[in-house]
């Protein structure tokens, strides 16, 4: 009897997840009168067989975890936090260095606003190459590989080659979620080459608003002990993802913060 009343839960927790797009832990222990620890249990089987995508404290539905927008769609969301991220990442680039944007909208602003010379920068964006190709002191190196029109980008097993034969100072890298065990993407083969972008970088510098805090996309690119700055367009929220900053060796900086 108890093991048909486990299974009616999990099959209403799943109906709720899809039908709201996302649930809390404590939100289900609530509804559904069960401790939040059963909770988890039930959340892990039901991501085990395919129905939902486990986050930080809840879940998603699977479509909403693999949903990715085109890069126009990226363009013209949080254009002003963008335009705050790349100023403040600029400061972080020095003369000599070898410099890796990252394919996405906000890494595409650092190149929009790009100042400095005598810098190789290598990128997998068409659209990040095409903006800095006639960009004096700039010596460019672009990642050759399978185009992904959705967000212009190159990927796949070339690319990935390429890049395990450099070796860069500064890697700036976009996500599509950042929760508390790292940074996601929608697409495998994205996560797969900004993998091997953190691999071959001494630093790798998230550049992320804060309107990708608490989302989870569908596959893991990094977690925070693998990244070593994240670039926000202000200060993290009070509350967990303060305490986290408080723990954590990830330095968080954003523009006009007095980093010492």
């Amino acid at each position: 009897m108890t093991q048909v009343f486990a299974d009616e839960r999990k099959a209403r927790i799943a109906q709720h997840v899809l039908a709201h797009k996302r649930a809390t832990v404590s939100e289900l222990a609530q509804m559904f009168e069960a401790s939040e620890s059963t909770i988890r249990r039930d959340l892990q089987e039901l991501e085990e067989q395919g129905v939902l995508h486990r986050t930080h404290g809840g879940a998603v539905a699977k479509e909403v975890a693999a949903f990715e927008p085109t890069w126009s769609e990226k363009r013209i969301q949080n254009q002003e936090a963008k335009t705050r991220i790349a100023a403040c990442a600029l400061e972080l680039v020095r003369p000599g260095q070898v410099v890796l944007l990252d394919a996405g909208t906000t890494t595409f602003e650092i190149a929009r606003q790009w100042r400095h010379e005598d810098v190789t920068l290598v990128t997998n964006s068409l659209d990040i190459a095409a903006e800095l190709s006639t960009h004096r002191g700039v010596e460019l190196v672009v990642l050759g590989g399978q185009f992904r029109a959705k967000t212009g980008a190159f990927v796949g097993p070339f690319a990935e080659r390429m890049l395990a034969e450099l070796h860069v100072d500064l890697a700036f890298l976009g996500a599509n979620g950042v929760d508390f065990q790292g940074i996601t993407t929608p697409n495998p083969q994205e996560a797969a080459i900004k993998r091997a972008m953190v691999a071959s970088a001494d630093r790798a510098i998230l550049v992320a608003d804060r309107s990708k805090l608490n989302q989870t996309a569908f596959v893991r690119v990094a977690t925070w002990d693998e990244i070593d700055a994240w670039v926000c367009d202000g200060p993290l929220p009070q509350g967990e993802w303060r305490a986290w900053q408080a723990e954590t060796r990830v330095e968080v900086m954003w523009q006009g913060a007095n980093r010492g």
